[in-house]
């Protein structure tokens, strides 16, 4: 069975494992636009092509096309999963400053 892969905010794509720091890689998305379509299929690509590498590298033993295909869909979910809570709090704290605005009028 493969191994999953963890994300964080500068997407750094591991395996939560004794060899994380050989299966890593960092993605980052801080020069997109994600509401324009190009940018958005940029990261899309960044993230599958992260997902492989790391798959690949955690499990050179077990590269069967349908479980390294299974490895990589968790993995970009994951970090699509991340990219949401990321840009979720950052929504939370713009409204929390309208909100102290809002009781300063």
């Amino acid at each position: 069975m493969l191994r999953t892969i963890a994300t964080a905010a500068l997407l750094t794509l591991s395996i939560p494992s004794a060899h994380a720091d050989e299966a890593s890689t960092q993605v980052s998305y801080s020069d997109l636009d994600l509401s324009r379509p190009d940018d958005a299929k940029t990261l899309a690509a960044r993230l599958q092509d992260a997902a492989a590498a790391v798959c690949l590298k955690a499990n050179p033993a077990n590269v069967q096309p349908g479980a390294l295909e299974h490895c990589i869909n968790a993995s970009v979910h994951m970090a699509m999963s991340r990219i949401q809570s990321d840009m979720d709090s950052v929504v939370n704290d713009k409204l929390g400053n309208v909100r102290s605005a809002m009781r300063d009028l």
